[in-house]
């Protein structure tokens, strides 16, 4: 029943909540006035809220189409007034997948919200963060194609063990501090971290879900409106800067006062919130947002964890109350400080244990009794410090056998560097913003033998350099040639004995071979890939209506600029649409606001793809 619980957790910002059945009372561990709770576990009833969750409701295949898109159609997980949440195929990977689907016409506002928690998610690749798969527009529709993560949110498994107990709740929580620190050093900030926000699949894997509210250094702050439905407004005495996005228990007083603002010391008292909570089965602050809860957060007036559970470390304690600071100033700065902490406590115990604990907490229907994990013995600290101290050493004398130390000193005599240089265009028209390079690798040949077998440790990245390198008969490293507005790429010296070799250079998508000898000298190798600078390159060009998503096939009228001017696209001569410029397109239609684009072609780039979305006037 998990699959379904977790896709509708992942997706609970576009489908509205419905009304459920007044639940009994919660056991004193979460009840809002803290008291003493067991660590690890406190038996309960399950509420009828839990019942009525969407893990007990089967997907409605009958009421799914078969397929979206691309993707074969399992069932409907939920459904609400502004879209849907299915579960479908990916096609040609063949996994499970989640369709998050968004129906709304009349509010710019969320549709923009939804595709901009795609275009951050675009560039959020990490083993700790929800995979994005996909984002397309089908008729008026707009869907998020996300991982599909088979297990439970937090919240579920708070709600079913109460507390975790200090390491299973520090195992989940370094997991979702490393998905914190991938998203900061982007630039972005979660703003709505909570236990339904954190995804444990069923090997225990730990994933930050849910950017749909994140603010983004590179993207643009979205209006927020009252029909976003996920707007918080707290009473105007009490707040006089703006609207609070996100959920009220978890926000550090900045964020409650105005969401804007934030910056990622937000996150860290969110983290702080919900560590708290997994540790002690109860939060820190009242979950209404009121003036005197607002005072109490404000003063850091909650009850020390250690009088709710004796056995959470003074150190962990002491971490909690730092994140928890009021003033954003008196925090940890970065998530960085934290996982430190964390780290060096968690060293102590076979995290590995404490995962697989962590798996039957998941996997389990009823709760699961934690068990005590017992720290790591000297002696067998001793040991594996003995042990990792001799595998740094082999590490370090293998370093030093693939880099060359020991065939520059001890063995000079038999072995002689080769070094590759390339001359090749700069990346990026202009020194364009976006500073992006190709890859560029060397890889060494035996010439002699059959097959051209591969001289094993010898590939070479290509590094910037500030001109041709090359080797005297000694080995010493002098520059030969270094001009203006051309990119020189060098790769450390490969080294090898007498006899003939061939090497391959991969530039991007261009290959390039070479021949050469080895006989008692430092071999120096030139590459030149000027001749790419300025290429045809294939332009294709489509538009489509912004509201229905239709293509528009006929009536729209493309035009490049040429001289200063826009010339129709058929009547340009092809020599100039090259790479190594900057191309204005400008798409017009009757009816429609024209749209113009402008777009840098780099020297490697064969095609151009624009796809113009247009706005009715």
């Amino acid at each position: 029943m998990a699959d379904e619980t977790i896709a509708a957790t992942v997706a609970e910002t576009i489908v509205e909540k419905k009304p459920v059945p007044k639940t009994p009372a919660r056991p004193a561990a979460k009840a809002e006035t803290s008291s003493p709770a067991s660590a690890k576990t406190v038996a309960r009833t399950p509420s009828s809220a839990s019942k009525t969750s969407a893990a007990a409701r089967p997907a409605a295949k009958s009421n799914s189409p078969e397929i979206i898109g691309k993707y074969k159609i399992m069932g409907l997980v939920a459904k609400g007034g502004m879209g849907a949440v299915y579960k479908g195929v990916h096609p040609t990977l063949k996994r499970m997948v989640i369709l998050k689907k968004l129906t709304i016409r009349n509010n710019a506002t969320v549709r923009e919200r939804f595709k901009r928690e795609a275009q951050i998610l675009l560039d959020m690749q990490s083993p700790y963060i929800v995979h994005l798969f996909d984002y397309f527009v089908e008729g008026s529709s707009h869907y998020i194609v996300e991982e599909f993560v088979d297990g439970l949110s937090l919240a579920q498994v708070l709600e079913k063990q109460v507390a975790l107990g200090t390491e299973v709740s520090l195992l989940v929580f370094l997991d979702a501090c490393y998905a914190l620190k991938f998203a900061h050093q982007r630039g972005i900030v979660h703003r709505d971290i909570k236990p339904g926000n954190i995804l444990i699949s069923r090997r225990a894997e730990v994933k930050l879900a849910d950017f749909g509210i994140a603010a983004s250094d590179q993207i643009e702050e979205i209006a927020v409106t009252k029909s976003d439905k996920i707007v918080a407004k707290v009473a105007e005495d009490v707040t006089q800067s703006g609207v609070t996005l996100g959920t009220p228990a978890y926000m550090s007083p900045e964020q409650i006062e105005d969401s804007r603002s934030v910056d990622q010391r937000a996150d860290i008292f969110s983290m702080g919130v919900m560590l708290y909570e997994m540790l002690t089965g109860t939060k820190p602050f009242p979950s209404k947002l009121s003036e005197e809860n607002l005072e109490k957060i404000k003063k850091g007036r909650y009850i020390n964890p250690r009088q709710l559970d004796h056995s959470i470390p003074k150190v962990i304690c002491k971490m909690i109350k730092k994140m928890l600071k009021a003033n954003p100033e008196k925090r940890y700065q970065s998530i960085d400080s934290v996982i430190a902490v964390v780290k060096k406590y968690l060293a102590e115990f076979d995290t590995h244990q404490i995962r697989i604990s962590l798996a039957q907490i998941v996997a389990t229907k009823n709760q699961f009794k934690i068990p005590d994990f017992e720290k790591k013995s000297h002696f067998a600290a001793k040991i594996s410090g003995s042990v990792a101290a001799a595998l740094a050493l082999a590490l370090l004398g293998m370093y030093g056998w693939k880099e060359g130390a020991f065939h520059a000193t001890v063995l000079s005599h038999w072995y002689k560097p080769v070094t590759l240089n390339l001359i090749t265009p700069v990346a990026g028209v202009q020194n364009n913003i976006y500073g992006m390079d190709v890859p560029v690798k060397a890889y060494f040949f035996y010439e002699d033998e059959k097959d051209l077998p591969e001289v094993q440790g010898t590939q070479r990245d290509f590094n910037p350099s500030e001109g041709i390198i090359s080797r005297t008969k000694t080995g010493k490293r002098i520059t030969l040639l270094n001009k203006t507005n051309l990119k020189y790429l060098s790769t450390k010296p490969a080294y090898f004995k007498n006899g003939n070799y061939r090497v391959k250079v991969l530039v991007g998508s261009y290959l390039m071979w070479r021949s050469f000898k080895v006989d008692g000298d430092c071999v120096n190798i030139n590459f030149d890939n000027l001749q790419r600078v300025s290429r045809p390159v294939k332009l294709v060009v489509r538009a489509y209506d912004s509201v229905t998503g239709e293509s528009l096939l006929s009536g729209v009228k493309y035009s490049v600029m040429v001289g200063g001017k826009y010339v129709p696209i058929e009547n340009v001569p092809e020599s100039e649409i090259k790479s190594g410029k900057v191309l204005k397109i400008l798409t017009e239609a009757a009816g429609y606001k024209p749209q113009e684009y402008s777009m840098i072609v780099d020297w490697y780039q064969d095609s151009v793809f624009v796809t113009a979305r247009l706005e009715k006037k």
